[in-house]
């Protein structure tokens, strides 16, 4: 697939964690809308976890194609082109990513597909040329899912494909085509935008599974100014060496993703601008009027820019689902946090029957 600059600059919105059920919130649907009418983009990309939740769905193909087209409509009814990688909760619906791909072709302006014999589903790559020459590449990837514990990695049968690709482009025009790579589980060479702290230090957050025991802050002299970091990266298990693979010939300038809701922040390793991009459903755990999405501005002289666009300034300070907004603002992030919040619940009765205890004594 080849899309076109417009002018000098071709706009890429990457929308991450809509993580919707049957009923999809209004105020889900206000953010797209106000953000594409701001940025008016060139491409949407729905980078994973896009639905959820198989007791809304329960498999049915007609329920789960009615949620993808409303939630895609703020891209296809501007006659936007949009594209989408599959997360790890896609595919809990009772529909297989497989059955999802062959949906989206049958939604006006669908520009996705899946690179044949590689390792899940919808691979690709779009061609972003002007006046014929292409100036960017873009590859979507799926990076899995849920393994018996942690998260699965990009594995080795995408790597040989991307390479192949690339080494492609190379061979046909003489040099390295700039590309963006945008997947839905981070790599793990995201944690060298952090810092490993003292617990209890100011904005820490815990770490968990690979990282249990740690606390880490954002490396403010690496990433951006006004990113957030809310939660642990939840990076995969093992690290298969996807960044290694798109580092090796400096073509890969930007790699992006989502699936820790409540991070948006990016900055540079070795050379590749890598980041977060926060959650934008309204039904699922988030950070609160910070939902938003990432515009990913590409220039025709090579250069880029990138930027995150959050709901507060979008649309405001008023949400209409105010019960679940409040709801899921409470919801734990992760199993770890669940766990020491009950344990703080817990703790008060506790404390309460000492200090009880501890009056009568002095009586």
């Amino acid at each position: 697939m080849q899309l076109k600059f417009k002018n000098s600059q071709f706009k890429i919105m990457q929308v991450a964690d809509t993580q919707e059920g049957k009923n999809v919130s209004p105020d889900t649907l206000a953010l797209l809308n106000a953000a594409i009418e701001k940025e008016k983009p060139d491409l949407v990309v729905y980078s994973g976890d896009q639905i959820w939740n198989i007791a809304s769905f329960k498999g049915n193909k007609k329920t789960v194609r009615d949620v993808l087209c409303k939630l895609t409509e703020p891209a296809h009814s501007r006659g936007i082109p949009f594209t989408i990688c599959f997360g790890n909760h896609d595919r809990q619906v009772g529909v297989s990513n497989e059955g999802q791909l062959e949906i989206y072709k049958t939604i006006p302006c669908f520009v996705g597909d899946s690179a044949e014999g590689v390792d899940g589903c919808g691979n690709h790559v779009i061609e972003i040329a002007q006046n014929g020459e292409i100036k960017f590449l873009l590859y979507c990837i799926d990076s899995h899912t849920s393994l018996t514990i942690g998260y699965d990695h990009v594995h080795q049968s995408q790597l040989d494909w991307y390479r192949k690709v690339r080494d492609e482009y190379e061979k046909k025009y003489g040099k390295v085509i700039p590309s963006i790579v945008i997947q839905h589980i981070p790599v793990p060479e995201v944690l060298e935008l952090l810092t490993e702290v003292k617990r209890g230090t100011k904005g820490a957050v815990q770490g968990f599974r690979n990282h249990a025991g740690k606390w880490y802050v954002l490396d403010k002299n690496k990433v951006n100014a006004e990113g957030f970091m809310k939660e642990s990266p939840a990076d995969p298990m093992e690290n298969g060496g996807q960044f290694d693979a798109m580092a090796e010939k400096g073509d890969v300038v930007g790699i992006y993703f989502g699936h820790d809701h409540i991070n948006s922040f990016n900055g540079k390793v070795r050379g590749i601008d890598v980041g977060y991009t926060q959650g934008a459903g309204f039904h699922v755990y988030g950070p609160g009027l910070d939902r938003g999405v990432r515009m990913i501005n590409l220039n025709s002289d090579g250069t880029f820019e990138t930027y995150d666009l959050r709901y507060r300034d979008l649309v405001g300070k008023k949400v209409k689902e105010k019960f679940w907004f409040a709801f899921y603002q409470l919801m734990p992030t992760n199993v770890y946090e669940a766990f020491y919040r009950a344990i703080k619940i817990l703790a008060i009765p506790a404390v309460v029957a000492i200090i009880a205890l501890i009056m009568n004594l002095l009586k």
